[in-house]
């Protein structure tokens, strides 16, 4: 009898830590407001979490950053027409974000 409440207790242990595992990345995507685009449509495909501070910011906090929209600006252009488009993407962010850029692309490029 004793070794059923045994299994029993190491059963449903592991059921509310699979339950935990999968709901709280849900909660925290659904909780915390990404840093993306402004004229993003669609859910973003590459999302990177980090605690850090951004200067807009008084403290530490956990940042959601879609990858997706701000790997354009960190990408090696080729040729005349890519750099005046990464231009205009950079000032588009810099107008939305303003000294934030900075530290969130440090961020996206993993040097920070």
């Amino acid at each position: 009898m004793r070794s059923v409440a045994g299994m029993l207790t190491v059963v449903i242990s592991l059921m509310i830590s699979t339950v935990l595992t999968l709901l709280l990345p849900v909660y925290a995507a659904t909780s915390l407001p990404c840093i993306q685009a402004k004229n993003r449509q669609t859910a973003c495909p590459h999302q990177l979490y980090r605690a850090d501070k951004l200067p807009s910011q008084s403290n530490v906090q956990l940042l959601c950053i879609c990858v997706t929209d701000f790997s354009p600006l960190i990408k090696a252009v080729k040729g005349e027409q890519q750099q005046i488009e990464q231009n205009m993407s950079r000032r588009q962010f810099e107008a939305q974000l303003g000294s934030d850029l900075t530290v969130i692309l440090a961020i996206v490029k993993r040097q920070r």
